[in-house]
């Protein structure tokens, strides 16, 4: 049996290549759909705010907005801190907020997925279960997971990632 693709799943639109932003997490390569990322800015430290989720590292001002910065590594229970310069993917109609700020470790490049590359993921990847993830494709031998950035933001559960 073939493997089910993006285009297979309905998810994929016009069956052309997916747009993506290639980012590291954790040793990890995953992606956001390019459309989402507004802006790729330098860490600095946000003003923490009380009653968040601890993945919720506070909010930061940019170009006149506040806007919320949830750090990934804490939203998959990544224990061990970031890399000293990490880099925030400012992504737009991720959930509830119509902008926040994605801390990741690095951000390496956009990417161009063929749409018969892109794979329908296995219930789990990583350990995070496949409702989170729009597909899986190989980047360079390694496995890139394409992450469904709406409902990862929405989701009130713990997710964690697996070595």
């Amino acid at each position: 049996m073939a493997p089910q693709t993006q285009g297979d799943r309905g998810a994929g639109g016009s069956g052309g290549p997916a747009q993506v932003v290639l980012f590291q997490l954790a040793g990890k390569s995953f992606a956001v759909e390019l459309g989402q990322v507004e802006q790729i800015i330098d860490y600095r430290e946000p003003t923490k705010t009380p009653r968040c989720p601890p993945h919720v590292e506070g909010v930061i001002e940019h170009r006149g907005r506040y806007l919320a910065v949830l750090n990934l590594r804490k939203r998959f229970g990544v224990a061990e801190p970031g890399p000293p310069h990490q880099a925030v993917l400012l992504v737009t109609a991720a959930g509830p907020d119509p902008r926040v700020g994605l801390v990741v470790d690095q951000v390496l490049r956009v990417l161009s997925l063929p749409s018969d590359g892109i794979l329908t993921p296995p219930p789990r990847v990583f350990g995070i279960r496949a409702e989170y993830i729009r597909g899986v494709a190989n980047a360079g031998g390694r496995p890139l997971v394409w992450l469904d950035v709406s409902k990862l933001l929405a989701a009130g559960e713990a997710i964690t990632l697996l070595a």
